[in-house]
């Protein structure tokens, strides 16, 4: 037969044509299975002019079948046959938003809650490093709880180019438009003046937050949690690379809260009565006495290594659970408290967390695996700051001023091994520390150790500066070089940790694991 519905592609079978978007061409389909899945095509000389484009759709397309939230169609397969390349999605039906509003505006309520779904399937992208690149009310399908965001997976056919940046103001638009009819709340007339804010949102974690609240929608655990008395300031810092290239750092410091005294436990067994007549025991059946409780110091570290958007530690302060360090957006803080709560078998326990941008998270959960192996050998990878002010630095101050130099030192594990030093910034860019254009030497040998960015070595060197923000700095040690060529200097942090993420999975069966350390610093004027 000649008919549509037996054109083929690879092992989909073609079905009614569904819609069009430049050149590409969203087609229902059947796979071998006989499953439907929404098949988007397009020529492959139409989008990719070089190699690299076509590089870049084969690593967007594969880190967004790895995208895994309740509002975003799964990715289930995608390639190129025949000259054509293709992407396959989980089928959603219903009207888009687009027509549901054309029917009239939305009641406050479902608007909130329509704004929620779409605003969390973008976090989740955005901490993945994936952006959408076309967010409006014809992407999305259905409304309220049940609102789905489509898209994702054709992005990775398009040819041009998007910014988170991108993505945010997209979702401001959307804001406006489903919350303009609702001008009449003094809450929603607020949320809609601080979106005229530059950067009053910067990201969609926290635009969702700011809609939550408008309707006293249950907030993370982070938001509602007290607020300890005594609070540092954050400070905010950056980092000038010698040469005019520029970015900027971030952390938290801040003193440890204090914590109540532990009750008094009840003894073991009760004291003879006065003048009761005293029964010998037995030495053979007499109980051994209890040991000492402690609290479940281990079983809450091992729940918090399942949360990979986090670098916390755990320990024990005056028979409680102390929990400190930082988390990547508000849901990764509240992801600490929920596995501390569950694993914690009732010990009293304390945060002193900071949380710093969510969209830290990506680099975080991309090499989790890394992190996790690191902490599980016996004399891990390291990697530290070596800046004279921050061995001496004491008080409320920042851990790096304007004008300080950026030095690590960094310390191999027992195994030689070769490093890839990376700075992710707030802007969404990252600066490859190591190797750079001065310095091609990542090979430690088992245990060595090296400074970079010492002026005294005469390489590459950094000094902190405007712009300040939230940055986080990470290492990787691999037996081989994660790529073939050193990557640009500095690039989109989201180019960077698809072909990361590639690279790591890339690496043969028997090579030794790869291992991971990484650290959030704070700088500040």
């Amino acid at each position: 037969m000649t008919a549509d519905s037996e054109r083929r592609l690879g092992r989909y079978r073609l079905r009614e044509l569904l819609g069009r978007d430049g050149e590409a061409r969203l087609h229902r389909a059947l796979d071998e299975n006989g499953q439907a899945v929404a098949l988007w095509t397009i020529p492959l000389a139409r989008l990719c002019a070089d190699a690299a484009s076509l590089e870049r759709f084969r690593r967007t397309a594969a880190a967004t079948a790895q995208l895994s939230h309740p509002a975003i169609p799964a990715v289930l397969a995608s390639g190129e046959h025949a000259g054509t390349a293709f992407v396959a999605i989980a089928p959603v039906t219903g009207p888009t938003l687009a027509d549901r509003l054309s029917d009239g505006a939305l009641g406050l309520d479902d608007s909130v809650a329509t704004l929620d779904r779409v605003l969390g399937a973008l976090d989740a992208a955005h901490r993945a490093g994936i952006v959408h690149g076309a967010l409006e009310a014809e992407a999305i399908r259905n409304s309220a709880a049940a609102a789905m965001v489509t898209g994702f997976g054709r992005a990775a056919l398009s040819a041009a180019r998007a910014s988170r940046s991108d993505d945010l103001a997209a979702a401001g638009r959307l804001v406006e438009r489903l919350l303009s009819n609702h001008v009449d709340h003094p809450a929603v007339s607020a949320l809609l003046e601080r979106l005229r804010e530059r950067g009053a949102f910067p990201d969609a974690a926290s635009l969702r937050h700011a809609v939550a609240g408008l309707t006293g929608t249950p907030l993370p655990a982070s938001a509602t949690a007290p607020k300890r008395g005594r609070r540092w300031p954050v400070w905010l810092g950056g980092l000038t690379l010698a040469g005019g290239l520029a970015t900027g750092v971030v952390l938290m410091n801040r003193p440890a809260p204090n914590l109540p005294l532990p009750p008094s436990s009840p003894p073991a067994a009760a004291m003879n009565a006065p003048g009761a007549a005293a029964v010998p025991s037995s030495p053979a059946t007499a109980p051994a006495p209890d040991a000492p409780r402690r609290p479940p110091v281990e079983a809450v570290a091992q729940a918090l290594r399942a949360v990979p958007c986090a670098l916390v530690t755990v320990e024990e302060t005056g028979g409680r659970l102390l929990v400190s360090g930082t988390a990547a957006g508000e849901t990764a803080e509240a992801a600490v408290r929920e596995a501390v709560e569950a694993a914690a078998g009732g010990w009293e326990h304390g945060f002193d967390l900071a949380t710093a941008d969510a969209q830290f998270c990506a680099p975080l959960a991309g090499v989790a695996a890394a992190l996790d192996a690191n902490r599980g050998v016996a004399e891990p990878l390291t990697a530290g700051l070596a800046t004279p002010e921050v061995a001496t630095a004491e008080g409320s101050g920042p851990q790096l001023s304007s004008g300080d130099p950026l030095i690590m030192e960094i310390k191999a594990p027992a195994r030689p091994v070769r490093v890839q030093v990376d700075y992710f910034t707030t802007d969404g860019t990252v600066v490859h520390l190591l190797p750079n254009p001065s310095d091609s030497g990542t090979a430690l040998a088992a245990g060595a150790s090296r400074r970079l960015g010492d002026r005294a070595d005469g390489g590459r060197h950094w000094t902190i500066g405007p712009p300040y923000g939230s940055e986080l700095l990470l290492t990787i040690a691999t037996t081989e070089p994660l790529f073939p060529t050193p990557r640009p200097e500095q690039e989109p942090a989201a180019d960077y940790l698809a072909a990361l993420v590639e690279a790591l999975a890339a690496m043969p069966d028997d090579a030794p694991t790869a291992l991971a350390a990484a650290r959030f610093i704070t700088t500040g004027p």
